[in-house]
């Protein structure tokens, strides 16, 4: 199961100081890992957290500074060298564009091994002290919100406190905190999934947030018609209203592909947890009845191995899920279930008799997914 990092990030906000000129270039910045460096001829490469290449080039008037992961301000920057920066380590470039070249008048740093151990940290608070679900109601007036847990207390549902709380919203095609934008809580919407993390200071009797990260997903049911593999890009057809859609692949995209016994236990989950034979129940399920999401479905789905996009084939039944957006002709996954059809056939009914299983976009609803990682 991919797991979210939560990892304060280098910022532009640390650049307050800078001083513009009309007589100078219009000052950029660039902020993503080292990918390659090369400290004799005094450059670096950066895949930045948009997911392109840039070249880097320092000069005599470069001012290297490095500071501890975590730190939004320059406050405890200290001066250091290129040759002291490595593959890995977290940087902002400041500076201004030369051709193909980025010039950088300042580097700052977040060294690899720091950002490691404070994203260790980070994961530790946010199994102690966080929580994730799906919102249920939103409550203006009090400033608080309603969610129904997932997890390990699926189905329970706490109130959130978020007077004190910094919202972040997941980008449309990413899952990363560092790609999150800062946010508010007047954009928090009914059905949106959320963490929070609760404040140390809570007094144990309710549940104020520190921080919330949240966002708009949804999962859909297609059936493949094509595959683009130049342009990353899957041309399908929605299960339910059969219509044209194109699913764009990126490299943050995580596909799967349901084996046959996989697909026999979700449907049984789908079930309500009874064999389609009508044999004896499991006991493993946390689902409560039939037709409702159960969070194991997607922790089976999550462990099975990776593929790639060329594993995908014409005629593949698909549950994608992504960002919920403006045009809904075409989307980006954030994961990709394959082999769908091999549950939706197993929860076929028998001639003369009725469908059992509520589809939510042509799919069962144990295929409703959290994105967001569960503690």
């Amino acid at each position: 199961m991919r797991i979210l990092t939560f990892v304060s990030v280098i910022t532009p906000a640390l650049l307050s100081a800078q001083v513009f000129s009309q007589t100078q270039p219009r000052v950029e910045s660039v902020i993503g890992a080292i990918v390659a460096i090369d400290a004799s001829a005094q450059s670096a490469t950066i895949k930045t957290d948009a997911d392109t290449i840039v070249a880097v080039k320092a000069d005599a008037n470069t001012v290297f500074l490095r500071i501890p992961a975590g730190e939004k301000t320059l406050a405890k920057a200290a001066p250091i060298q290129l040759a002291d920066i490595v593959v890995g380590d977290r940087v902002l470039a400041h500076g201004t564009r030369a051709g193909n070249q980025f010039v950088a008048q300042r580097l700052v740093v977040m060294p690899k091994a720091e950002v490691e151990k404070k994203r260790a940290h980070d994961l530790e608070e946010w199994k102690q002290r966080g929580i994730g679900g799906v919102v249920r109601d939103v409550n203006a007036q009090n400033g608080e919100i309603n969610l129904e847990l997932r997890g390990a207390t699926a189905g329970g549902r706490v109130v959130i406190a978020t007077t004190n709380a910094e919202f972040r919203r997941y980008a449309p095609e990413s899952l990363r905190f560092e790609d999150a934008r800062r946010s508010s809580f007047a954009e928090v919407r009914v059905g949106d999934q959320l963490r929070a993390l609760e404040a140390k200071s809570a007094d144990g009797h309710s549940f104020n947030a520190e921080e919330i990260i949240f966002g708009s997903f949804k999962t859909i049911g297609v059936t493949v018609s094509k595959i683009d593999l130049e342009k990353r890009e899957i041309s399908a057809t929605t299960l339910d209203q059969r219509k044209p859609i194109t699913i764009s692949i990126n490299g943050e995209s995580v596909l799967h592909r349901i084996p046959a016994p996989v697909a026999a236990t979700i449907a049984q989950r789908a079930l309500g947890n009874r064999p389609p034979s009508g044999g004896p129940a499991s006991s493993t399920t946390t689902s409560k009845s039939a037709g409702q999401p159960v969070i194991d479905v997607q922790q089976m789905i999550d462990a099975l191995p990776d593929i790639s996009l060329t594993e995908i084939k014409a005629g593949d039944v698909l549950a994608v899920t992504s960002a919920i957006g403006k045009d809904e002709s075409r989307l980006t996954a954030i994961k990709l279930a394959a082999g769908v059809d091999l549950v939706l056939k197993a929860l076929a009914p028998q001639p003369g008799k009725p469908q059992v299983v509520r589809l939510s976009s042509g799919l069962p609803s144990v295929f409703d997914f959290s994105v967001v990682p569960i503690n």
